[in-house]
């Protein structure tokens, strides 16, 4: 490629891009349980004045860190909306600066094919876009993991500039106020057995240098011992309880060839290149240092969570850049090894790809997943008719209504809802799945949702006092 065209190509990518991730950010509602759990702490927190403590439909809410609320709550303050767009932005950020630090890292390793099939590959990765576009942890948490696995990459194969390896501990400290203790299985793991396969001294550097780990610390723990000071150190035993201990007691054992079947599905058809010849690509990627540590950040990762019970797609993404490195070296074989029409036939069939991309968030998403929100905003209409009656909801409350009722609901049960229920003016009450026999014949029927998110699901809402007088 011609230096001129290589820029406007990166022109072109850019613009790509930049669509991709930010193109109609709001134009759907929220599309999931977590991105509302996400979203209505960021408005809690706005109202409260509180931005140490979370909140999740007025509850304490500190099973994960702050870092998302936080980074949410900035573009929040500055345009004083905690709308669909607003919330979702964090992700969107992170996106484009992991695909764009991606592209300047390989190209000055790799030259500028392999950066650009890199920045193609990760933006028509189904998981990687689709993430980018969620008020979720993940993209933000990937990010994070990421960049301090790139810097600790640019430290040991750069100038071993010092700046890069106090950058690796930086992005660790931001990853743990992202996500937690996590963080670490995508950087110590790899950092170890990179070091055990190559014996470079930069890689145990990466992992013994003691004032990147007081970096990270200072980062990470400030928030931890805050919020132990205000709520006592035992508020921690229920985090552990619920979010850890509850998790794995309940853990179901998912088949171990699910998150290899996941990893193909999200990186088709690129992941056609090296599988054609496994082996040869296998050996061609640790052939050298400056290959194989991106083989080993992509594959240990995959290793390690495939021997944990519960799988979930989103838990490899930290590794997705490093995939899309990998796959990029082969697209990068074979362009290499075309005619001059050969290579732009590849350029050609990129270009249909991401477009087809474009084409689904602009057009198709919001039709194939109306489903999922639908349904939330006729909920908040029908309660929003009684805005002088308080709302509750029956055993749990899904978040999704809390958001778009803009007010926190009460969860009771039979003997809460019988103390409720004394309000001489009235209340109104949502219901997930069949009512209950002692709401049926103490309240009057307001409205039903069926199919409430999927078929053979519903939801409705019941009222008292005021809310039957007026026509329930």
């Amino acid at each position: 490629m011609t230096l001129f065209s290589q820029r406007r190509i990166l022109a072109i990518v850019l613009l790509a891009t930049l669509a991709m991730f930010f193109w109609g950010l709001g134009s759907i509602p929220l599309l999931s349980f977590n991105e509302a759990r996400r979203a209505v702490p960021v408005r809690e927190m706005l109202t409260s004045g509180d931005w140490l403590v979370p909140t999740l439909n007025g509850e304490l809410y500190i099973s994960k860190p702050p870092l998302i609320y936080w980074l949410s709550g900035l573009p929040a303050l500055i345009f004083h909306s905690t709308s669909e767009w607003v919330v979702r932005l964090p992700s969107a950020l992170a996106a484009f600066a992991t695909t764009w630090l991606v592209f300047f890292s390989m190209r000055r390793h790799f030259g500028f094919t392999t950066a650009l099939f890199s920045v193609l590959i990760l933006i028509t990765s189904a998981g990687f876009t689709t993430f980018s576009r969620r008020s979720e942890i993940e993209m933000l948490f990937s990010a994070c993991c990421f960049c301090s696995v790139l810097a600790a990459y640019e430290y040991i194969f750069s100038r071993h500039d010092r700046r890069w390896l106090n950058a690796i501990f930086v992005c660790l400290g931001l990853a743990f106020l992202a996500k937690g203790p996590v963080t670490l299985l995508f950087y110590i793991p790899l950092m170890l057995v990179f070091w055990w396969r190559y014996r470079l001294p930069e890689a145990l550097e990466c992992l013994t240098h003691w004032r990147g780990w007081l970096i990270a610390l200072f980062i990470a723990l400030p928030w931890y011992l805050l919020v132990s000071l205000k709520l006592g150190w035992t508020v921690w035993q229920q985090v552990v309880e619920t979010d850890i201990a509850g998790k794995v007691e309940s853990a179901k054992f998912d088949p171990l060839y699910q998150y290899p079947l996941w990893l193909l599905g999200d990186f088709l058809p690129w992941c056609l290149l090296p599988l054609a010849r496994p082996r040869e690509s296998f050996r061609r990627w640790l052939s050298i240092p400056q290959q194989g540590f991106f083989a080993i950040a992509a594959i240990l990762p995959l290793v390690i969570f495939s021997l944990i019970a519960n799988k979930h797609a989103k838990y490899l993404l930290p590794a997705y850049p490093a995939w899309a490195v990998l796959l990029s070296l082969s697209a990068t074989d074979v362009y290499n090894r075309l005619s001059v029409k050969g290579k732009h036939g590849m350029l050609i069939m990129a270009s249909v790809l991401v477009s087809a991309f474009l084409v689904y968030f602009s057009f198709f998403e919001s039709r194939v997943l109306a489903h999922r929100y639908l349904v939330f905003p006729k909920i908040a209409t029908v309660l929003d008719a009684h805005p002088e009656l308080p709302v509750y909801s029956w055993g749990k409350v899904d978040p999704r209504v809390v958001y778009y009722h803009e007010k926190t609901m009460k969860v009771v049960q039979r003997d809460s809802l019988d103390s409720a229920l004394r309000d001489a003016k009235g209340i109104l009450l949502f219901v997930e799945g069949e009512a209950p026999e002692v709401v049926s014949l103490k309240m009057c029927l307001l409205s039903e949702f069926v199919p409430y998110l999927k078929g053979g699901h519903k939801a409705s809402i019941w009222g008292s006092g005021m809310a039957c007088a007026g026509g329930g």
